[in-house]
């Protein structure tokens, strides 16, 4: 390593320059060059000392690492430890010298390391440094610890005493990181005796870091990474277990930490209870807990919602104490005995608002350890059933929420205890809990409780009653309006025929048999499907619904789409459902399929998903013998038929449709083909020819789908047709709308018609990802070489916006930069006009992207100009909520990033504007409003 010192003195220069040259030709010794140098070194005045050494210091940077011999590098070192006090307020010559040495020299002789460490570390004072020196320091003695461990160990206590000295005080970032690494090299290699809690203090005082890095920092420092290596530390000894617990659970009750820090400290306590032993644990058990509670149920949080760090925390206890303890039973009882005993009052008196947090936690505990289980449970259930029976009641105008309170955690409860096998549980309870469910005014809690009862297959005649009820309700409430009670009301439903089929069947022929031909006992037919009997029970029922067009409402169609979803497992019974359900599709007219093709192929095409392989085959080769004879149905089928895996058997039903008519879904499956099949150029050569005979909007179209699925699986011929399909743009401006069409479809993964998942199709990994960044730039380029008057041409790029923002939203990783390179279309688009409203809020949410990604040098005050221009237009005149947010978000952006001179031309115009908004009706606006003018106002003061 080499490191020149800076030489302030021309004539000092010539000597370091001569002085290299002469060692290194052997022309003069190290002893000479020392000796002659003598007078300054031994100068009554210390500055000229301190540059001396400087000089000697420069010198020896610049030799290489195997020009001294060990003799030398010993000489040296004495020599320089010899100025070490003196030259602590003149400069760092001297650290910097000795760091080169230790570091860069090939022949460090034996036992250096104990003169420097006594020196330096035992006998000097490190935290007089400077920090740079400092930081040399902690690297020298980095190094001793890494390589001469055996010297430096030999020092024993009086080594360790130094370093803690040497390490005491710092407050250096930059120092902390590579201190707090040395300390666990020290701690993990040494034996720290009676010093232990000494050393620990060393650390602990960092505790929880408290630092954040300024504007202009480029250490790349920050506090999670200080955070790590200090928690690192307190944990680098198990001796450090008692002080570490005891510190955890102090800063727990530290009132002047934040609930964030708090949390921190959870996870902290979650780490060390996995290095820790578990002995230590138990001996802080008690003081740990009651910190732990405290912030789990901190009366300032209004969130119901259990942190994950508490929980996360109570786990590693937990799981600590139920292994390599012999007490560990103990340990756990005594845990759930405490949270039991603390969290009952906040439910038991939900008023206070700490209700549903308990309840958290303590379905968590109970899943925490099976000792636990029961016992949490158990307790559970009395204390909600009190709730449902208003016996906890303190108020009787709270009477009402208080039992509303109870039943909306009740269901959950009693599932959890099925869950787990604790049915007796709730047995126990049964005619209780049937008794106050049915004052229950929530019919969503009758379903779910509904659920319970029928889990616990314990039906007398007064459960059976209350399913007759809850069905006879259901005849209404599975067609209701507030999806919750629909869901719940079909949960119900299904769950009763996965426990007692036979009791559901009779009950439900009474209610239905009358309505028969009712379309809206679907969802109730679907819900009741889970087995091969229960079908053969609903199909003379389901059947002749799936005729009639009524029957395909959105809802219904997701009810259907439900019955193989959940009965997946069961490939036949799915196989058999889809057969008869198409038939009855079939029994429809032509212009009946036509008007709902669009939702129909789309449900069809998701219960494809459902399918395994054989059976989606089988099923592809039953609706090809019905396309032949009636082609209209291949619009609802079409999107499943490119699911398929079999390339011959998608070509087999294209085949057999008619040459005329339905040229969009004929495209979509040779689009399909050519993205699965290995001959796709011969099959393309193919489809050429049959598309030449297409529409002019459908070539387009083919070319854009033939392009997207040979970019999938990148295939070079992708990129030549878009680069076609630019050309023709350029060249064919009255082509615009047909090639904007085409032009989308290359960039669209989102339809029904182009989403990977959903049609099954071929793709390399991180396909988007690759054309993203492949596509910008060709875009660009492309765009670059219109003319400014070619406004339909520049037109189409405007509308490709939309898509490729899509893309890139769908990308795991931020491509905002990447976005930057659309720029120059975005420039374009702030001066076109007609533009559609989605197309303006592409743009817009586009250029939010862009702003955020954007460094000050990439913008330019010509695009800042229109874009000022563009957005107050669209504040003051636009009457969509979106767009006057984006706008709103945009300026807050500008205002936040760049500097003030930059912004002040703008500043009436922005103010102004922003007042106009602060009066909108709408409070989101108003808010952002403000936001921005505050923002901007704060500019003209700085």
């Amino acid at each position: 390593m080499q490191q020149e010192m800076e030489v302030n003195n021309v004539n000092d220069v010539d000597i370091i320059a001569g002085s290299t040259e002469k060692l290194l030709a052997r022309s003069i010794s190290l002893r000479e060059f020392i000796q002659l140098l003598g007078p300054r070194l031994t100068s009554n005045d210390p500055e000229e000392r301190e540059k001396a050494i400087e000089l000697v210091v420069s010198v020896l940077c610049k030799l290489p690492s195997y020009f001294l011999d060990s003799k030398e590098v010993e000489l040296l070192l004495d020599f320089l430890l010899g100025r070490f006090d003196e030259s602590a307020l003149a400069g760092g010559a001297v650290v910097a010298g000795i760091k080169h040495l230790v570091l860069s020299s090939s022949k460090l002789p034996v036992g250096c390391e104990k003169l420097v460490a006594q020196k330096v570390f035992i006998d000097g004072s490190v935290q007089d440094w400077g920090q740079k020196d400092r930081f040399a320091l902690f690297q020298v003695l980095e190094y001793f610890v890494t390589k001469r461990l055996e010297g430096i160990r030999s020092m024993g206590v009086e080594f360790l005493l130094g370093f803690i000295r040497s390490m005491t005080g710092e407050r250096d970032p930059r120092c902390l990181v590579i201190a707090f690494r040395l300390f666990c090299k020290v701690v993990r290699l040494f034996s720290l005796g009676p010093f232990v809690e000494d050393v620990f203090d060393v650390v602990a005082c960092y505790y929880p870091i408290e630092f954040k890095p300024s504007s202009g920092d480029t250490t790349g420092i920050t506090r999670d990474l200080l955070m790590s290596g200090c928690e690192e530390c307190l944990v680098a000894s198990p001796s450090f277990a008692p002080f570490t617990y005891q510190l955890i659970a102090e800063k727990l009750d530290d009132d002047e930490l934040d609930e964030d820090t708090k949390l921190e400290v959870c996870s902290f306590l979650a780490r060390a209870c996995d290095i820790f032993p578990a002995i230590a644990l138990r001996g802080q058990l008690d003081d740990i807990l009651a910190q732990l509670r405290m912030v789990a149920f901190n009366p300032a949080t209004k969130s119901a919602i259990m942190p994950t760090q508490i929980m996360t925390a109570i786990q590693a206890i937990t799981t600590k104490l139920s292994s390599g303890l012999e007490e560990g039973p103990v340990g756990i009882d005594h845990i759930c005995e405490d949270f039991l005993e603390n969290c009952e009052p906040f439910i038991l008196q939900c008023e206070m608002g700490m209700c549903g947090r308990s309840l958290t936690l303590l379905e968590f505990l109970a899943s925490c350890h099976s000792k636990m289980t029961k016992t949490v449970i158990e307790k559970v259930l009395g204390w909600l059933l009190m709730l449902v029976k208003g016996e906890t009641v303190n108020s009787a105008a709270n009477r009402d929420e208080v039992i509303d309170e109870g039943f909306k955690y009740l269901p959950r409860w009693c599932k959890l205890a099925s869950s787990t096998g604790n049915d007796s549980l709730v047995l126990c309870h049964q005619q209780s809990l049937l008794k106050e469910i049915r004052k229950c005014e929530s019919k969503t809690t009758c379903y779910s409780m509904g659920e319970v009862f029928v889990s616990l297959q314990n039906a007398d005649n007064a459960m059976t009653a209350y399913y007759d009820e809850l069905l006879t309700r259901s005849l209404k409430d599975s067609i209701n309006d507030d999806s919750d009670l629909r869901n719940s009301c079909l949960s119900f439903i299904h769950e009763f025929a996965i426990h007692n089929w036979n009791l559901l069947a009779k009950l439900l022929a009474s209610r239905i048999d009358c309505i028969r031909g009712n379309c809206s006992i679907v969802p109730i037919l679907c819900a009741a499907v889970c087995s091969m009997e229960s079908m053969q029970f609903i199909l003379p029922f389901l059947q002749p619904l799936l005729s009639q067009p009524q029957a395909w409402s959105a809802t219904n169609l997701q009810n259907l789409l439900a019955v193989f979803s959940c009965n997946k497992s069961q490939q036949d019974l799915c196989e058999i459902l889809f057969r008869h359900m198409f038939s009855s599709l079939m029994l429809a007219s032509d212009d009946a399929l036509s008007e709902h093709s669009v939702a129909l192929a789309e449900c069809i095409q998701d219960i494809g998903l459902s399918l395994h392989t054989e059976f989606h085959l089988s099923i592809m080769r039953f609706l090809a013998e019905h396309i032949e004879m009636r082609p209209v149905l291949l619009l609802l089928v079409y999107l499943f038929i490119v699911q398929s895996e079999d390339v011959e058997e998608i070509s087999t039903m294209l085949s057999k449709l008619p040459p005329s008519g339905m040229e969009w879904q004929k495209v979509v499956l040779m689009g399909a083909i050519v993205n699965k099949a290995g001959d796709f150029e011969r099959r393309m050569e193919h489809f050429d020819v049959i598309c030449s005979k297409f529409s002019k909007e459908s070539q387009f179209r083919y070319k854009g789908v033939m392009c997207r699925q040979l970019l999938l699986v990148d295939r070079s011929q992708g990129w030549a047709i878009l680069e076609t399909l630019l050309d023709d743009l350029k060249n064919h401006p009255e082509d615009e709308l047909l090639l904007s069409t085409a032009l989308c479809e290359c960039v669209d993964f989102d339809s029904r018609w182009s989403d990977i998942s959903k049609c099954a199709y071929h793709s390399t990994v991180l396909a988007r990802q690759r054309i993203f960044y492949q596509i910008l730039p060709i875009l660009v380029r492309h765009f670059n070489q219109l003319q400014s008057d070619v406004v339909p041409a520049r037109s189409a790029y405007f509308k490709m916006l939309s898509p490729l923002l899509k893309m890139a939203e769908k990308i795991p990783v931020p491509l905002s930069h990447e976005c930057l390179k659309l720029l120059p279309i975005f420039c374009e688009a702030l001066d076109a006009a007609g533009l559609s409203r989605i197309t303006e809020e592409t743009i817009l949410n586009g250029l939010v992207m862009l702003l955020k990604a954007a460094s000050r040098e990439e913008i330019q005050a010509d695009f800042v100009a229109k874009l000022v221009s563009k957005l107050r237009h669209f504040i003051v005149n636009g009457d969509s909520v979106r767009l006057i947010l984006s706008a709103l978000e945009c300026f807050e952006i500008l205002a936040r990033k760049f500097e003030p001179s930059f912004l002040l031309p703008y500043f009436a115009d922005v103010v102004s504007t922003s007042i106009v908004a602060t009066g909108s009706k709408k409070r989101k606006i108003r808010i952002s409003a403000a936001n921005v003018r505050n923002l901007w106002e704060l500019l003209a003061t700085k």
